[in-house]
């Protein structure tokens, strides 16, 4: 497939044998943090900043996105475009309906074009970022249909999520364009999303006066240590996707000075070259991370003894992935606000297999590639056995200790 970003840089990525696609993500990543600082610095939260900050977000968005994905960014208008007009006209009972038809059959067919058209390469295009944006999409028009139901029939988290009103144009834009998460997301919610630009979710958060009392100023929390946390952590995981993961590719397992090797050597090559394969994954999230948190979102309030916390869009906690012991334990802690999503949309709204539906719904929204839905619905299972292990473990603990024993 085709490369549709801008080539102005094509003479750098030759010279450094760096894909122009990804010289093109970091540049915008990099470009993304130092407005992002600018943009915490000049355009703080408040009541006459509002407009300007979903405005500002929205512009800079656009020309990253176009930087990155150049005229593919037609596909994210007139899939947002389509799903504001249902936000507008279509009966609010069926809204978060039509959205979710309408935005996974538009993703599905990115994913079938790019199936039939570009199997197995890894160009960056539009269909990652569509994913991102069917989730911005889907969840808003959810939580708007959540915004006139009675409270009773919600749980806080769908309460604290639900939107009364329809967002207007300038704030859905904002929201869908804002240059935090336009080139690799994570998934930020709407209500997220509006207390950041307004400032209420440090007005909520923020630490009490002296006198105990709730300050009415909007003091925004020092970011300068978790930003240079975080832009360590990339550079370091950078070097191992460097070193490691480019060195040891998938595709080496089946050269013949490999094949050639004893089984144990070749062991120890597979579990290498398939565990570095996650290191991207890392390295795009912890950078997206730092792109967030550079402008202020992504704070999270405070923990006991009163440090910041900015976890509130984080999408991987990588020890716990790689140390995880259980399925459930590497899924909650991997992709997390995709997991959220799965949650918000379909584990909490289904009546039965609430399980089963939504790792068929992750293979659905990842693409039509047979591995997903092998691996995906495999991993249903594995979570099921997982569970009925843990029932064993806390009612006959003695015949958990001899099966593990054993």
């Amino acid at each position: 497939m085709t490369y549709h970003g801008s080539k102005i840089f094509s003479f750098l990525s030759q010279s450094i044998g760096l894909p122009l696609d990804q010289l093109n993500f970091l540049i915008s990543q990099i470009s993304a943090i130092i407005i992002g600082l600018l943009f915490r610095y000049y355009l703080k939260p408040c009541p006459q900043n509002t407009l300007k900050r979903h405005l500002v977000a929205f512009l800079i968005g656009i020309l990253l996105g176009n930087f990155c994905y150049g005229d593919q960014m037609w596909h994210l208008f007139l899939q947002g475009f389509v799903c504001y007009l249902a936000l507008l006209f279509c009966p609010r009972k069926y809204v978060h309906l039509v959205t979710f038809v309408f935005s996974m059959g538009y993703l599905s067919s990115m994913h079938i074009y790019r199936l039939l058209y570009d199997y197995g390469n890894y160009t960056l295009d539009i269909s990652g970022q569509m994913m991102v944006a069917t989730q911005k999409l889907t969840s808003l028009a959810f939580a708007y249909y959540d915004g006139m139901r009675k409270p009773q029939d919600l749980n806080d988290d769908q309460k604290q999520q639900s939107i009364k009103e329809c967002p207007h144009i300038i704030e859905f834009l904002g929201y869908i364009f804002n240059f935090q998460g336009i080139i690799v997301g994570p998934l930020c919610y709407y209500q997220d999303y509006i207390d950041f630009i307004t400032g209420n979710n440090i007005l909520t958060k923020q630490k009490k006066t002296d006198d105990g009392g709730e300050s009415s100023k909007i003091v925004q929390p020092d970011v300068t240590f978790v930003l240079i946390k975080k832009l360590v952590y990339t550079v370091l995981i950078a070097i191992i996707f460097f070193k490691v993961t480019l060195v040891y590719p998938l595709s080496s397992n089946l050269l013949p000075e490999i094949l050639e090797k004893g089984i144990f050597y070749r062991f120890v090559y597979y579990y290498v070259s398939a565990s570095s394969q996650r290191v991207k994954y890392y390295l795009a999230w912890v950078l997206a991370d730092a792109v967030n948190n550079a402008s202020g979102l992504g704070f999270n309030g405070y923990d006991e003894n009163g440090n910041a916390k900015w976890d509130l869009v984080s999408n991987v906690r990588i020890l716990k992935v790689e140390m995880g012991q259980s399925m459930k334990e590497v899924f909650d802690n991997w992709n997390i606000q995709t997991q959220l999503w799965f949650r918000r949309i379909a584990y909490d709204r289904l009546p039965t297999g609430k399980t089963l539906g939504v790792f068929v719904l992750s293979a659905f929204w990842h693409g039509f590639y047979p591995g997903y839905y092998l691996t995906f619905v495999l991993c249903a299972f594995l979570v099921y056995a997982g569970r009925g292990v843990n029932f064993i473990k806390k009612k006959n603990p003695q015949v958990y200790a001899i099966n593990v024993f054993i």
